[in-house]
């Protein structure tokens, strides 16, 4: 868990994410005093019991696990927390739970895009807004610039109303700095659970309701995290970028991690939206976004990159194709090269992958094959024998 210390509240290291389990044990003993038993209530108390084991959240972890980020290359990200009024009284013990959200995100953001949030200040917030999350968005970018941190947070207090909609829940500016999110509370689940689990104790019941708060709290966090690193609403229900929230999203799909590194890795906006525009236009890359918000977005990345072409074709220029590679290939090729230096190596290798069958004596592909295999982290063995054939480019005849 994490620590407040002098205004900081500073995380811990990453470590894995464990699932999250509900274990209720049932006490049963054969004595005279249960002579007078009702197994009808003894059986409703299981049922009970199974139910809210099912009913826990899923465990959010890290995705992509053929691509990691290494370890040795995370980058703190400086984070500024500002949680307004509403959200103070609504969470008595906020420092503790901002603790354990900032954890529990750095558990899923290390091994996917290889970033460790470290706050840097909590920072109470006056809130001049109403339930519009767009207008609490505008207003904290007023309110606070965040020149001197990667990331700024606002907290709001939670909806007086069930909602699903993650639209309702959170804002971000896309490949921006500034998050607004809700509180992790939902009208009326504390009573919905002490009616359908009245049968169980005090305490399992409020171990259920933090569970599912946690839960919510991190999906909501980590989803307009992946906007504004640049990742899109995808239709797949356990991702955590589904537009709506469910206590079954278990992490970034590779899709979204894609987007997500290719908005980290340096260089000017105009490298950044090539990146993009060749990971949506990727066959490889395998996403399930919602369609029409992946066609507006690769849209609007060839109308930024369109002006820069027509002045000479400067900003478009890019990998180009070996002379053995012809039409499909060379497309393949090129594509697979934008893809590695944007960052996103498992659309690179699924691209590339069919070359490397179709045309092992060619040098420059056999390089990108090594290139891909150094990348993914491969054990030693399966790299040596990924860079065989560029290791007898580079001996000669």
């Amino acid at each position: 868990m994490g620590q407040l210390r002098e205004g900081r509240l500073v995380s811990p290291p990453v470590r894995r994410l464990r699932p999250v389990l509900l274990a209720l044990a049932v006490p049963w003993a054969a004595s005279a005093c249960f002579l007078g038993y009702d197994s009808r209530w003894g059986e409703s108390k299981r049922a009970q019991q199974h139910l809210a084991a099912q009913s826990g959240p899923a465990s959010i972890a890290s995705a992509v696990p053929d691509t990691p980020a290494p370890d040795a290359g995370l980058r703190t990200w400086h984070v500024r927390v500002r949680p307004d009024a509403q959200y103070l009284a609504q969470n008595m013990e906020a420092p503790k739970r901002l603790a354990d959200l900032v954890e529990d995100a750095n558990r899923v953001l290390g091994p996917a895009v290889a970033i460790e949030l470290v706050v840097d200040r909590i920072q109470p917030w006056t809130l001049d807004a109403d339930d519009s999350l767009d207008a609490a968005l505008k207003a904290l970018g007023r309110d606070d610039p965040g020149q001197d941190v990667d990331l700024v947070v606002g907290l709001a207090g939670a909806l007086p109303r069930h909602t699903d909609s993650l639209h309702d829940e959170g804002r971000a500016i896309v490949l921006g700095k500034h998050i607004v999110v809700r509180g992790p509370s939902r009208a009326g689940e504390r009573d919905a659970i002490e009616v359908s689990f009245g049968e169980l104790g005090a305490d399992e019941r409020a171990r259920l309701l933090r569970l599912r708060q946690r839960h919510r709290a991190l999906a909501v966090l980590l989803h307009e995290i992946g906007h504004a690193m640049g990742a899109l609403h995808e239709t797949t229900a356990t991702s955590l970028m589904a537009p709506a929230y469910s206590p079954k999203m278990n992490g970034f799909d590779g899709g979204a991690v894609d987007l997500m590194r290719a908005a980290l890795v340096p260089g000017d906006a105009a490298s950044v939206a090539r990146a993009r525009l060749a990971i949506l236009e990727s066959e490889g890359a395998g996403a399930a976004w919602v369609p029409g918000e992946r066609d507006a977005e690769v849209a609007r990345l060839r109308e930024q990159l369109a002006p820069a072409a027509a002045r000479g074709g400067a900003v478009l220029a890019g990998p180009s194709a070996p002379s053995e590679l012809a039409g499909d290939a060379a497309k393949r090729f090129v594509r697979a090269r934008q893809l590695l230096s944007g960052g996103a190596v498992r659309a690179a290798y699924e691209t590339a992958k069919p070359l490397f069958t179709a045309y092992p004596a060619v040098a420059a592909v056999e390089e990108l094959r090594c290139e891909l295999a150094t990348v993914r982290w491969l054990p030693r063995a399966e790299m040596l024998a990924e860079c065989a054939g560029a290791n007898r480019a580079d001996a000669g005849p």
